[in-house]
């Protein structure tokens, strides 16, 4: 266990889950990579899916090639998290596929079926 502090946003500093992919989105657009902000803000959710995939593919790697600690609960804690790790990459797979097809049909200027 590490002793690092994640500091926590006061309520009042706090904006939607969405506003947080404007600036990319905008940047996308501006810069002519989507040819509108509905398929800019896609992207964006897509590139923060695939950042995320890519890290918790690292924690996976990294909790699977762990050796024995020689502690049963330990050994039995990282097996617990091998498991939902997976979960969690499954989960990732699916909001990806899912957006990778909202961002298609926002670029052919269509709603996803």
């Amino acid at each position: 266990m590490t002793g690092t502090i994640i500091p926590l946003r006061l309520k009042r500093d706090e904006t939607s889950a969405l506003a947080r992919f404007d600036a990319t989105a905008a940047d996308l657009l501006a810069e002519g990579r989507a040819p509108t902000l509905s398929a800019a803000q896609l992207d964006a959710i897509l590139m923060k899916l695939r950042r995320q995939r890519a890290e918790l593919l690292a924690i996976n790697v990294t909790l699977e090639t762990r050796a024995s600690s020689g502690d049963a609960r330990i050994d039995a804690i990282n097996a617990k998290l091998c498991v939902e790790v997976r979960n969690g990459l499954a989960q990732i797979e699916l909001l990806i596929h899912q957006s990778e097809a909202g961002a298609l049909a926002a670029r052919r200027g269509s709603r996803p079926a």
